[in-house]
């Protein structure tokens, strides 16, 4: 039976550890690495209804997207939900490890996907990973993507692309019949890349969510800015992830959350 370590060996190929921003958490959070995996349970972030289903479902492994015990933490305890949570997965002996920021931009990671959904062209990083002294290290793996749309379409019709694309319903800023066809894309909460966008050209942004700041900067700057919810830009990456984890590990049974939903909800969906 394939051990945890086997699994992160094939994790940090995927998603490779060095990629990560500074900033962030990523890797092997809770467990031991020569525990057992038959059952792994793939989500977004790792809420208690999440970790109850993995309790449920006898899983020994949680890939969640966004990080657990992303600030230091001083004590553990039942006192509050997040305690509560991980001292039952600890109990229960399941593991969890995050991926992230290393994930966003590796070489197939979300970012990526995201590009091939819309079938873009001459993609590349917005930020390609450069070492310490600023040199392009890797042109195929960094932070965010842009890439061209096969013909130009309206700044709408983009956006009416991307909720097709996605499922999901979307808000933009710019002139509904702004022509765009450079597109630069970053997941999840990306409005910080906005500046580089611009800066390459790009005729619109795709992101999750950005400050209100950033909408009012796209506007006055001219560039489209499409924002298709956190969840809806990074859920199916981890879809991806129990698929192509699979495909390594035939004999472990991997499942994306059937508990995970977006906590946002559309009052005209009601």
């Amino acid at each position: 039976m394939p051990r945890l370590a086997d699994l992160m060996t094939v994790l940090e190929q995927l998603a490779p550890l060095s990629l990560a921003a500074d900033w962030d958490n990523v890797g092997l959070l809770l467990g031991d690495r020569d525990a057992d995996i038959s059952r792994v349970l793939t989500c977004l972030t790792l809420t208690p209804p999440v970790a109850e289903e993995a309790r449920q479902d006898n899983r020994q492994l949680i890939i969640a997207h966004h990080p657990i015990l992303f600030r230091a933490v001083k004590r553990l305890t039942a006192d509050n939900p997040e305690g509560r949570m991980l001292l039952s997965l600890a109990q229960a002996g399941i593991a969890v490890y995050s991926p992230h920021t290393a994930y966003d931009n590796s070489a197939a990671g979300i970012n990526q996907q995201l590009a091939e959904l819309l079938e873009l062209t001459e993609v590349r990083p917005l930020q390609p990973q450069a070492d310490g002294a600023g040199t392009v290290e890797n042109s195929s793996v960094g932070v965010g993507r842009t890439g061209v749309l096969s013909q130009p379409v309206s700044l709408a019709g983009f956006a009416r692309l991307i909720e097709q694309r996605l499922k999901t319903l979307v808000q933009y800023v710019g002139p509904a019949t702004q022509p765009v066809q450079r597109v630069g894309i970053l997941c999840g909460s990306g409005g910080e890349l906005l500046t580089e966008a611009i800066r390459q050209g790009c005729d619109v942004f795709l992101t999750g969510e950005a400050r209100f700041h950033s909408c009012l900067e796209a506007e006055s700057r001219g560039i489209g800015l499409v924002l298709a919810g956190h969840y809806a830009t990074e859920r199916p990456g981890m879809e991806r992830m129990a698929e192509v984890l699979k495909s390594h590990f035939p004999d472990i049974d991997f499942q994306a959350s059937q508990m995970e939903a977006d906590p946002l909800q559309n009052a005209s969906q009601m």
